[in-house]
């Protein structure tokens, strides 16, 4: 059967400091011919154009918190849109005070923003269903961090159920009935006759589900949105050997980081956000996998497939 495309690629996996030729975070997903930038530290756009994604149509863009490695990449992205010729509107999700951050550095700059920017303010208190259209929906989550932070989730909207042909020919459906029958619901035959839907139709598969989990101390407990996710990102700054700092920082271990996933049910992990004091990575991945083996490094222009 076939699924749209749905894939995240990693611009940048360093936490605080751009180190050992890490950039600070972002990422850029593809759901079904639209696009949704995550987060954007330092060198954002010169990550996108090494990578050869299409940043400008960049429909959505989140921001989980306003710490500069996640946030300093931004005004510059803007700024070059603008100068790309960009019409189209651009939706930015994030907490409240990044509008007047961003107009204070436009102000002052002289930066000449042509096209519009809607902003969705984000709240921390409790899962919010904060943007949809025909083809996704976003949640953000709140996380536990030492300013206003969310995750969020990314997930497909349910698909329609899927008409058997033959079945169409050999029960006489006529056309206008096949909206019913993708909705779910029973339709009649020519002569009047009621059908039931599960003669006529497959089930689709599920929505795929990405959750996002950026800066944050350990939550043994997470919203039940975040639950079965095909595939969670979850920052891993620290070792469990430096799990006082974590605690310290309000960041999450490798551990940390694994066992949220064993708790949320995902099928497939991704850690990032690494401490510049780790050059190498391996000893992050394997304490990750010793509690959920099917944990991946986050690694800059990988890109992962849900």
């Amino acid at each position: 059967m076939y699924l749209p495309p749905f894939e995240i690629t990693i611009l940048g996996t360093s936490s605080a400091i751009p180190a050992f030729n890490r950039f600070p975070t972002s990422q850029f997903t593809h759901i079904n011919g639209s696009y949704i930038l995550i987060d954007a530290g330092e060198g954002t756009q010169m990550q996108l154009r090494k990578y050869k994604l299409p940043f400008a149509r960049t429909d959505v863009i989140l921001i989980s918190h306003l710490h500069g490695d996640h946030i300093f990449g931004l005004p510059g992205l803007l700024t070059s849109l603008s100068l790309l010729q960009r019409q189209k509107e651009l939706i930015i999700i994030s907490p409240p005070p990044l509008k007047e951050i961003l107009n204070t550095l436009f102000k002052h700059s002289e930066a000449k923003i042509i096209y519009p920017i809607q902003y969705i303010l984000t709240q921390n208190a409790k899962p919010e269903l904060i943007y949809e259209n025909k083809k996704f929906k976003i949640t953000s989550i709140p996380l536990k961090h030492r300013i206003h932070t969310t995750g969020f989730v990314i997930e497909e909207q349910k698909r329609d159920k899927k008409i058997i042909k033959e079945k169409i020919h050999e029960y006489q459906i006529p056309v206008h009935q096949f909206h019913k029958l993708k909705k779910g619901m029973d339709v009649e035959d020519m002569n009047g006759n009621i059908i039931k839907n599960e003669l006529l139709t497959e089930n689709p598969l599920p929505p795929r589900k990405y959750v996002y989990c950026s800066d944050t101390a350990y939550l043994d407990t997470l919203p039940e949105i975040t639950f079965h996710a095909d595939l969670l990102y979850h920052e891993a700054t620290f070792l469990q050997e430096h799990k006082e700092l974590a605690r310290i920082t309000q960041h999450s271990t490798a551990t940390d980081a694994a066992q949220t996933a064993l708790n949320m049910n995902a099928k497939k992990l991704i850690i990032g956000h690494y401490s510049s004091r780790y050059e190498h990575l391996n000893p992050l991945l394997e304490e990750a996998k010793q509690i959920f083996p099917n944990t991946e490094l986050a690694i800059e222009g990988q890109k992962i497939k849900l």
